[in-house]
This record gives structure tokens, C-alpha cells and sequence, in this order.
């Protein structure tokens, strides 16, 4: 086994230093060839150039730039397949060959030959408490500064905590990574994992590259929808509405976000489930209309403005390729006491599929067109962060478990909700910008949040929610 193993995998690797060197790829790797020459520049996207003017501000590299995640693989994983496989996947993704550098006043982002780093394998397999230190290590990790004009703008590690239990560590700079792309990578080397291990070959990658991704921008941005889109959201805020947020404006970009998290019970899972059921509506529009009532409740506002994460891909080869396309956007809703749940769900419907249709027009650019206050991308909190991706991923048969260690600056409170889909139920997570509340009022603002939710499950679409905060 081990032979077929070595020999699938050694004709993939001699294959992707053919494509290094000029020579024909054979189509072994597929888009795993970089599609133009290292050391050509290409022009930033939307995404990237906001990211880069918000370090610029910072002046440094921070942690809220960081997209970080761990996958718990329960198995016995061989970290030598690992290694390699981990090589020809980030072959596969020119997102991550980049670094960013400044020509002629235009930032740009040069593309470098993938570097053919080993893995780090840390065994932690001896420490008194290894879940523990492997926390540590990680908790240390995504915190260290990425630099975007030196690179690389991506780690992995495996952390060994038992013969059987392995931790595989992914971290990010948001500028080239989130969390769709990142999503594709882990899906892509499982598969190349598990068809190794089998004595299989690698099939074609499924990657576009990254001009693909950068010319599906600008093809939008000269086109008549990137128009209509610039029109729709300045018809729909342009009476400026100031909204009331349950936490004020901070002064600063933060260093780090303040996180206060908990596992769903299976049973307020299910109670919200039945409930969307019952209202005909999915169950993220009844977390959206949660987390409305409690900014309508704690502030008394009838104006309701949240942010909303998109993923900002609308095309086949945007959905394929590894980077970083996702957009927060504004989401206006109207409140009044005597308004039913299936009012709310109605209203919350209406306004997701319209704000879907012109999701790729960025935040930044509509707070600019509108002249409306604050630091681009912040002018309305909490950002409500429904993660909804199938994460039923396994390593040659080994089952895993996700687990997000940091989702980048999205904003100064966000309301996170994780569902896997990996049979271990959702998450609930609340960031906040440690310059607008303390731990513990943060922990409040999470207790009301699960308040809010178990009511609004608890409600008839036929009723209004019932004051139970």
C-alpha cells in the first residue's frame, strides 16, 4: 500500500516541477500551473484593496486580518502523505503564491513559485493536558502578524495529540483567504488525502486561478449590472437612516476582537428547525429576525440596519476558486411591537433576496457613495454572520470536526452563528471590539442573543414574539 502510495504521489510531484520548469504538465494538476509567469503583477481585487487600506491604517500586522480554523481529524492521519498532499494543494492555489507591493502609487500583488515548505508537525502527544497546549500553540499562532509585501500570507501545522487524534491547524491573511476559499482548500486536500491513501491518482484540480477571479471582477465592474447595483442601494438608503446600535462608535480599528462563545443544544437546534418548518421560512431569516428584535428591543429604534456576510460570488468561476470575495452588506428592516413573527419573516425574505441579487456592489463603496459616517464597512452593528457550509469532510474514512478560531474584521459586534453540518449542531459565537464592552457585557449581549433565539422559536408565525429578555 504504502508503494502505490509513494509512486501516485512522486508522479504528481514530478509533474508540478515540470510545470515549474516550462516543460508540458500533462494536465496531472490541472490549474494547479500558475497561469502566468512568477514574478508578474496583477492588479488587486475590490476585497484585497479594502483589507490593504485598513492595515495601512494600523500601521502593523494585526490578529483581525487573520482567518484562522482548525480541523479535528479523529484518526490516525500519516503526517508524511499529509505534508505532501498539503504541497500539491497549495500548488493547486495562486491565492496563496502572493505578497503585495506598490508600483508606480498602485498597490498590486506579485505572484511568487509556490514554496516548497515542509509541514510543521508538532507532537503534543506527551504534554500533561495536550488539548490544552494544543490550544496554546494556536491561540499564539493566529496571533502573529502576517506582512502583506513579504509573506507567506498563509501557515499550516498538524498538531499530534494522540496516535488517533490529530488537529490540522489553517491559518490566513484575510487579504488572500476566506471563508469559501478556505472551505475549497480543506475540501480539496481531503480529496487528494483520501485518493492517495487508496492508491489512487490525483484527479484535475478544480481550481480557477487567480486571474480568473480577477478578471470576473472587472468584467462585473464594466458591466450594467455593477449599474443597477450602484442604483439599488442608493434608492435604499438614501435618506442616510442613522442606526441605532446596541453598542457605540469606536474611535479605533481593534488588535483584537473579545469572543464569548457556546454550543448550541441539540434541542434549540431542533426547536428552531421545527419552527422554521412551521413558518416556511429557512432557519437563518429566524436567527436574522432574533437578533432584529434584540437591537429593536435594547435600543427602541424601528429602524433596524444589521450587516449582512455574503460570499460575493455569483459566478461558476468564482465559486471554484481559492481567495477572498466576501462582502458585508447593509440589511434595513422595520419594526413595530405589534408586528408577527411571519411579518418579520416576510420582511427579512424580501430584503435577503434582494440584497442576494446585488451582493457583489462592495459596502465600502455604497458608505462612499452615500457619504454616510464611520470607517468603511462599519457604519451599522451587529453584523449577523450565519456560516451554513457542509463541512462533512473525512480523511481517507476519518471523520472530522471543524472549529473557527478567527473569521477577519467584520465588524466592531458581530453575532456569529456556526452550522457545519457535521452532525455536531451549530455555535453561537459574539465578537466584540474591546473598545465598546467589557467581557462581561459581552456575555450578556450573547445571553440575550440565545433568548431572543429560543423566543422566536418558541412564537406561532400567526404571533408577535413575546418580551421574554
Amino acid at each position: 500500500m504504502r508503494d502505490r502510495i509513494d509512486d501516485a504521489f512522486s508522479r504528481t510531484l514530478r509533474a508540478f516541477h515540470s510545470c515549474l520548469s516550462g516543460r508540458p504538465c500533462g494536465g496531472i494538476l490541472g490549474g494547479g500551473d500558475l497561469s502566468v509567469s512568477a514574478g508578474t503583477t496583477l492588479p488587486l481585487t475590490a476585497a484585497q484593496r479594502e483589507i490593504w487600506i485598513a492595515e495601512e491604517r494600523l500601521g502593523r500586522g494585526n490578529r483581525v486580518f487573520r482567518v484562522g480554523e482548525y480541523l479535528e481529524i479523529h484518526g490516525g492521519v500519516d503526517p508524511e502523505l499529509f505534508g505532501q498532499v498539503l504541497r500539491l494543494v497549495v500548488a493547486e492555489a495562486e491565492a496563496l503564491h502572493v505578497r503585495f507591493v506598490e508600483e508606480s502609487g498602485e498597490v498590486r500583488q506579485v505572484l511568487q513559485e509556490p514554496a516548497d515548505r515542509p509541514l510543521a508537525v508538532t507532537d503534543l502527544s506527551a504534554e500533561l493536558d495536550p488539548e490544552q497546549a494544543a490550544r496554546a500553540w494556536m491561540d499564539a499562532a493566529v496571533a502573529r502578524p502576517m506582512n502583506l509585501a513579504v509573506g507567506p500570507l498563509f501557515e499550516y501545522a498538524l498538531l499530534k495529540l494522540s496516535a488517533d487524534r490529530f488537529w490540522w491547524y489553517q491559518g490566513y491573511h484575510h487579504a488572500v483567504m476566506d471563508a469559501f476559499g478556505s472551505l475549497l482548500i480543506t475540501r480539496r486536500v481531503a480529496d487528494v488525502y483520501t485518493a492517495l491513501a487508496g492508491g489512487g491518482t490525483v484527479g484535475v484540480s478544480p481550481f480557477g486561478t487567480l486571474s480568473d477571479l480577477i478578471t470576473a471582477e472587472q468584467a462585473y465592474q464594466a458591466s450594467g449590472q455593477f449599474g443597477q447595483d450602484r442604483m439599488y442601494w442608493t434608492e435604499r438608503f438614501s435618506d442616510r437612516p442613522q442606526p441605532a446600535g446596541i453598542v457605540g462608535p469606536p474611535s479605533t480599528t481593534p488588535e483584537r476582537y473579545l469572543r464569548h462563545t457556546t454550543a448550541w443544544e441539540p434541542a434549540e437546534h431542533t426547536a428552531l428547525r421545527d419552527a422554521a418548518r412551521r413558518a416556511r421560512a429557512p432557519w437563518s431569516h429566524l436567527v436574522i429576525a432574533a437578533a432584529a428584535l434584540h437591537v429593536h428591543r435594547t435600543t427602541g429604534t424601528a429602524t433596524v440596519v444589521l450587516g449582512l456576510p455574503v460570499t460575493a460570488r455569483l459566478t461558476q468561476v468564482e465559486r471554484r476558486t481559492p481567495g477572498t470575495a466576501a462582502n458585508v452588506l447593509p440589511l434595513r428592516l422595520t419594526l413595530r411591537p405589534e408586528l408577527t413573527l411571519g411579518e418579520l419573516l416576510a420582511q427579512i425574505g424580501n430584503r435577503v433576496r434582494e440584497l442576494g441579487g446585488h451582493q457583489r456592489y462592495r459596502a465600502e463603496d455604497i458608505q462612499r457613495d452615500l457619504a454616510l459616517p464611520g470607517r468603511p464597512g462599519t457604519w451599522y452593528a451587529p453584523v449577523v454572520n450565519i456560516m451554513s457550509f457542509d463541512y462533512a469532510i473525512t480523511f481517507a474514512g476519518l471523520p472530522t470536526t471543524a472549529h473557527n478560531l478567527s473569521s477577519g474584521l467584520v465588524g466592531d459586534l458581530t453575532f456569529a452563528v456556526w452550522d457545519r453540518r457535521d452532525g455536531t449542531g451549530p455555535a453561537v459565537d459574539v465578537n466584540a471590539h474591546p473598545e465598546l464592552c467589557t467581557r462581561d457585557e459581552l456575555a450578556v449581549h450573547h445571553r440575550r442573543l440565545r433568548t431572543a433565539l429560543r423566543a422566536v422559536a418558541a412564537t406561532d408565525p400567526s404571533g408577535t414574539v413575546k418580551r421574554s429578555v
